[in-house]
């Protein structure tokens, strides 16, 4: 009988052993795909830069960088929206800071206005 229960027992820390490899490569494999994915978007990042360097002038680039401190989401919207507007060639280049700001109107037409009023 021991030995039936030692055959067991050896048998279940083999399939416990096994059960810790597989997840171990997941684990593994699934740290490389995040990786993957964040090398992805730096790249993509580092090319929507790089091609604003292209489309706007130094002072709309100024301003762009100052909103993407305070609203990172917004900045990388306009990014994209920018770069759009640029492949179908529906803006003049090089984008200047006036430009910018209607721009940066346009897309924030759907914020809130808060007003304080006095009761």
């Amino acid at each position: 009988m021991s030995m039936s229960s030692d055959d067991e027992l050896a048998h279940l820390r083999d399939a416990r052993k096994q059960e810790l490899v597989e997840q171990m490569q997941r684990q593994a494999e699934a740290q490389v795909e995040v990786e993957q994915q964040q090398a992805e978007a730096q790249q993509d990042a580092e090319q929507l830069t790089e091609l604003m360097r292209t489309i706007l002038t130094p002072d709309a680039r100024q301003r762009l960088a100052r909103l993407e401190l305070a609203y990172p989401e917004l900045a990388f919207t306009v990014k994209q929206h920018l770069a759009v507007l640029s492949d179908e060639e529906r803006i003049a280049v090089p984008v200047d800071d006036e430009m910018l700001k209607r721009i940066l109107a346009g897309l924030s037409d759907d914020r809130r206005e808060t007003s304080i009023r006095r009761l």
